[in-house]
């Protein structure tokens, strides 16, 4: 049997937040494979493209590179910061023109053409572009480094509202250099997140002197594609996704959160559901099958000889809060959840149930920083965490909201703990290496 994936959400977007329907696996992994294949052959069956190059919306130097290079991850081959004329290559913008150069030696690299005069004035226009790319091309165009193309020039930003800072924003908006981005796993609902996060919001604000925007994206593939696309420039991830994201995109962990996350399998508190094996042959609910949770329960089930879509169905919810309605309605018998993803059950149904055990204790989500900050800003933001939950009336109430004991650096054996379940996310997030 195949998965579904059920994300939250009340409208269909084609590349936005909010997605709404049961998508198969199968079909998003080899649909996304597909792309990236496609994008491959078409790149070397195209002719050689021309010396020049001209920035658009959502180009980052990485992708521009690969144009000659047919790989974005070869970028740093035709970037050098003496010659090419560009202090910083995540500072591009809409309109610049690079040009192929070969120096005396036979090197090449990009060179800006018009000097700084060119430069002031491109990053002086105001235009409103998205900071990313078409999923499709994404995979592509996104590199370790290189952000996308500047539309929110440090001299003159945008003259547009900006949305409140702690709505759900999608990533078209543009962005000025001195917001701090930071998106967060959308594991619960948004309605609930973003209350606990405007506490983290004003303590950032009032410690770093920065303003501050939290981003919850609408499921946990736009998230991932969103902190994978360098949207954020810290992401609250779940631990699997920060895996990814530390050995595909070189982020930086910043700190992982305690304590460790109970799994727990949940029953009906009057079923005759108590142990595992009672559930062969009957459906099974996930709140998220892409989460590190269902990940880990399906391990669990299989070293029990019980295998997804052989010994037992697999069912997911439309809501966040559905699978506590599946038990209870009786389209499953049991559920894997996250002890937090219980606790936003409201109180008259989880009363209503049980947990039949706490099967594993797993890493807790980690914060990621963009490898565009800075390492001294990266350090201040990672003492800044660390002292967040101890610091004043924000950090209570964030920890009174969520139950986090605290913030602590993300150790190598904490992240290697991750490893098996890295082929798995990739695939299940249709991305290859």
């Amino acid at each position: 049997m195949v998965q579904r994936v059920q994300a939250s959400g009340s409208a269909r977007q084609r590349g936005g937040f909010a997605v709404v329907g049961r998508v198969r696996f199968g079909w998003r992994a080899a649909l996304g494979a597909l792309m990236l294949a496609l994008t491959a052959s078409g790149a070397s069956a195209q002719t050689a493209p021309a010396s020049v190059v001209e920035v658009h919306a959502g180009d980052t130097f990485s992708a521009i590179a690969a144009k000659f290079t047919g790989d974005v991850r070869t970028w740093r081959t035709l970037y050098s910061a003496d010659n090419s004329g560009l202090p910083n290559p995540n500072l591009i913008a809409v309109g610049m023109h690079f040009e192929l150069v070969t120096d005396s030696a036979g090197k090449r690299f990009l060179k800006l053409l018009g000097g700084p005069a060119v430069r002031s004035a491109a990053l002086a226009a105001p235009v409103l572009a998205p900071r990313t790319a078409a999923l499709a091309a994404s995979a592509v165009a996104a590199a370790p480094v290189p952000m996308a193309a500047a539309t929110h020039p440090p001299a003159a930003p945008p003259a547009a509202t900006p949305a409140p800072a702690t709505a759900p924003v999608p990533p078209v908006l543009p962005l000025t250099d001195n917001t701090l981005v930071v998106g967060v796993l959308p594991n619960v609902a948004a309605a609930t997140l973003i209350p606990q996060y405007e506490n983290l919001k004003r303590y950032l604000e009032r410690v770093g002197g920065q303003k501050v925007r939290i981003v919850v994206p609408g499921s946990f593939k736009a998230f991932f594609d969103s902190m994978m696309n360098g949207e954020f420039d810290l992401a609250v991830s779940a631990p699997h996704f920060a895996r990814v994201a530390q050995l595909d995109r070189n982020m930086t962990p910043l700190v992982i959160y305690e304590p460790r996350i109970n799994a727990l399998l949940i029953a009906p508190i009057d079923s005759n559901f108590t142990v595992a094996r009672d559930l062969r042959e009957r459906a099974l609910a996930f709140a998220n099958p892409t989460s590190l949770v269902a990940m880990y329960g399906q391990q669990w089930l299989r070293q029990q000889n019980l295998e997804a879509g052989k010994d037992y169905e697999v069912r997911s919810a439309r809501t966040d809060l559905g699978v506590g309605r599946m038990l209870l309605s009786g389209d499953v018998v049991a559920a894997i959840m996250s002890n937090g993803e219980f606790r936003s059950l409201p109180p008259e149904e989880s009363a209503r149930l049980k947990v039949i055990e706490v099967f594993a204790r797993i890493p807790n989500f980690i914060v990621m920083a963009h490898p565009r900050l800075e390492r001294d800003r990266i350090a201040k933001l990672r003492a800044q965490f660390k002292a967040f939950l101890a610091e004043g009336d924000d950090g209570a109430a964030f920890a009174k909201a969520t139950s986090f004991t605290g913030m602590a650096d993300a150790d190598d054996a904490q992240l290697k703990e991750l490893d098996p379940f890295v082929p798995l996310t990739r695939h299940a997030m249709g991305v290859g290496k």
